[in-house]
Parts: structure tokens; C-alpha cells; sequence
């Protein structure tokens, strides 16, 4: 298999793991709270990451340091893993993966708010489109009074604004001192924080009735769809254009409404197809590059 072959390989596994994972962690769900999944899988994650990237002699993190990646472990561990498996919990797995390709929309208006974009016509409309297609979705939940799926639908999108708020504001800290120590050091600290908020929760888990299937998913969830695709994703990114790999987003909530169809036995409304194509056209159209005349100046720490 050549290197062309080996990367869309790679990068059609990152897109089924994540289709598999809003399946999976909705059949976690039914037997653990999601608090309690939230942090087993953070911290399962964070031993997995620490037993692979234990790094030696690397030079010592600043104050600042310190601090900012406790931020992004905020953003996209703690407040990342709560809404995503609360919203989870409450709504649909398709839903769940059609309104997580929000995030790039998301953030690119953060990029735009903080000076490192610049706002263009195409760009504002491509915002303004997806998040009509967002907001479909939740009208039709109002609509049918469907107050748990319509919480779920809300949480998933703040979910969405604070993943992406990580996204663009950690990318400098990413590049500088690498992805892997970064985000190894954002579970650790996502357990640690997690624990006084997750262990009332734990403490009444009735752990002896939880069945197999429910631990099986589990160890999914924490080998597959957060290691195994991570590792992916990143070798992918190293050897092709972050836009391929961007564009493998859109397969995950067709791959998602398929087997959630076929192992949910979710039925999938007409509207959420109408809201993802709109989705789906909104994210294309807000990343579209800008013309040569419209980019900001190069400045450090700024997108590429």
C-alpha cells in the first residue's frame, strides 16, 4: 500500500472510531452516568497517553505555562467530556455528530474575535449558515416538545464553542512545545480536576450491576476513539494537508447516522438531513481561503 493509500486509510479509521464512538458511548450510557463515564474515560485516557509519550529530559514548563494548558484542559478536556456525554445522553447519536461539525465553524469565529482571522463575506455567511442548520435542529426539538433532546442539542453546542475556543487558543502552545506533551499534561490535569466533581457521582455508580457490554464500550471509547484515533489523526496531519484531514469531518455523521440506524434503531428525521447539508455548506464556505489581499499579516502564534 502506497504512502497515499496508507494516509486515506488512516484518516477513513480516525472517521469511523469517531462515528463508532457517539454509537458506542450511547450504549455506556444506559448503564453509567454520564459523569462517572466522563471521568473513567479522562482518566483511563490520561494513563494510556502518559505509559506512551513519558518524555525525559525535556526543558522545564514556565509559569505561564503551567497556566495556560490548565485553561485548555478546561476548555477541551473537563468542559469538553460533561457537555459532550451529558448532550449525549440526552439526544441522539446522529444529532450529537451532526452538530459537532459545528466546531470548525465555531472555531473560526473565535479566530476572528481574537485577531487571527480576518472577517470576510464568505466567512460570515458560511457561520450564519451553519448555525441555521444548528439552530433547525433545535427548533425542531422545541417544537416537539421534546425537552430532554433539546437540552442535550444545547449542551452539545456550548460543548462545541468551548472545544473550539481551545482549538484556536492553544495552537500556538501546540506547535511550541508539541502536540503530544500538551495534550498528555491536559488529561492528567483533567483527571485531577475531575475527581471532586465526578466522585459523588462514582461514589453512588452502582458499579456491581453494570454489565460487560457497558465496560466493553468503556475501553472502546478510551483505546479507540480517544488513542488509537488521536495517534492516527496526528501521523495523518504530519504527512498530507490539514485540509484533507479536515475533510474527512463530513464522513463521520454520515458513517454516524447509518449505524445508529442499524444498532440504535435511531430514526433520522428528514430535518436533520436538511440541517446537515446546510451544516456541511456552511463549514465549506466559511473555509474557504481567503484572497491574498484579505489575510493578516503573519504574526507569531497566528493560523498558518
Amino acid at each position: 500500500m502506497d504512502r497515499v493509500l496508507r494516509i486515506h486509510a488512516a484518516l477513513a479509521t480516525v472517521a469511523l472510531l469517531f462515528s463508532l464512538n457517539y454509537v458506542i458511548s450511547k450504549v455506556g450510557l444506559h448503564a453509567f452516568s454520564s459523569m462517572t463515564f466522563a471521568y473513567v474515560r479522562v482518566l483511563g485516557s490520561a494513563i494510556v497517553l502518559h505509559l506512551l509519550f513519558r518524555q525525559k529530559n525535556l526543558p522545564p514548563l514556565s509559569r505561564a505555562d503551567h497556566w495556560r494548558i490548565l485553561g485548555y484542559s478546561i476548555l477541551g478536556v473537563v468542559i469538553n467530556q460533561y457537555l459532550f456525554l451529558a448532550g449525549l445522553a440526552l439526544t441522539s447519536a446522529h444529532v450529537t455528530a451532526i452538530l459537532m461539525t459545528l466546531i470548525p465553524v465555531f472555531a473560526l469565529g473565535a479566530a476572528i474575535v481574537f485577531g487571527r482571522e480576518r472577517a470576510s463575506m464568505a466567512k460570515i455567511a458560511g457561520i450564519a449558515l451553519a448555525l441555521a442548520g444548528a439552530l433547525a435542529v433545535v427548533g425542531r426539538e422545541g417544537l416537539r416538545g421534546a425537552d430532554k433532546s433539546l437540552l442535550g442539542d444545547l449542551l452539545l453546542i456550548c460543548n462545541g464553542v468551548a472545544y473550539a475556543l481551545y482549538l484556536v487558543l492553544s495552537k500556538p502552545d501546540m506547535k511550541r512545545l508539541t502536540p503530544q506533551r500538551v495534550i498528555t499534561r491536559m488529561f492528567a490535569i483533567g483527571a485531577v480536576v475531575m475527581l471532586p466533581i465526578s466522585a459523588r457521582s462514582m461514589w453512588t455508580e452502582p458499579w456491581a450491576s453494570i454489565p460487560s457490554t457497558a465496560w466493553l464500550a468503556l475501553l472502546f471509547v478510551i483505546g479507540g476513539a480517544t488513542v488509537a484515533a488521536y495517534l492516527l489523526n496526528a501521523w495523518a496531519l504530519a504527512h498530507t494537508d490539514s485540509s484533507l484531514v479536515a475533510a474527512y469531518i463530513y464522513l463521520q455523521p454520515v458513517l454516524t447516522i447509518i449505524l445508529a440506524a442499524i444498532l440504535l434503531g435511531e430514526t433520522i428525521q428528514p430535518i436533520a438531513i436538511v440541517a446537515a447539508v446546510m451544516i456541511f455548506a456552511g463549514v465549506s464556505l466559511a473555509g474557504r481561503p481567503a484572497p491574498p489581499a484579505a489575510r493578516p499579516e503573519a504574526v507569531p502564534g497566528g493560523p498558518d
